[in-house]
């Protein structure tokens, strides 16, 4: 079912945001539909399900995708400008999903809402630290999607990594993988990680 709100508020909002077409550019879709799947196919969400994104941008792929099959998003993303667009612009009509502007890993340690989170997703690991610093990670009881990737030549991407392995080492010391996976795409690959804490 096409969202036809959100198709105007994207379309209104693309006419003078060229980040914003980035985030659904082709290499996007093609990584986030790969982690959506896996997701769904985990069963792992249902309609009393908490969701963090950390890292979210503007949500552009994963709120559409799973906003109607869980109680509650919080989206974090430390850009007040992104987050402002997403939370008044794109999404103002998605009741359920709370945008937060914050750095991820301040916002997740003081957070009390992560410890009751079934899934933490974070498909922008290569902007930031290491997930297994974020302490907070070894002692809740949740769900993890983790993306990161092999593209060092951008100059955000602070933590790359070369491979699936090296990724792997990133994680919390209790994280299990359940899920492991690739998606190559006309500028480098993109690893996909997921499993329980």
């Amino acid at each position: 079912m096409i969202d036809i709100n959100l198709f105007k508020n994207i379309m209104a909002e693309a006419r003078s945001n060229d980040d914003l077409l980035d985030s659904f550019s082709p290499n996007q879709f093609k990584s986030k539909e790969n982690l959506i799947n896996h997701i769904n196919s985990l069963n792992i969400l249902d309609k009393d399900s908490d969701v963090l994104i950390l890292g979210s941008w503007y949500g552009s792929i994963l709120l559409p995708a799973f906003h109607n099959k869980v109680k509650r998003i919080t989206a974090v993303d430390m850009d007040s400008k992104v987050m402002s667009i997403a939370k008044n612009r794109l999404f103002n009509h998605y009741k359920n999903v709370d945008f937060v502007d914050k750095e991820c890993f301040k916002y997740a340690e003081d957070c009390s809402r992560i410890k009751t989170t079934q899934l933490i997703i974070n498909t922008s690991c290569e902007h930031m630290k290491p997930m297994k610093e974020l302490k907070i990670l070894s002692h809740i009881d949740a769900y993890f999607a983790f993306q990161s990737n092999d593209m060092f030549d951008i100059p955000t991407h602070i933590n790359c990594v070369n491979n699936i392995e090296e990724f792997k080492m990133q994680l919390p010391p209790t994280a299990k993988v359940l899920v492991e996976d690739e998606v190559v795409d006309n500028r480098g690959s993109r690893f996909t990680l997921i499993g329980k804490l």
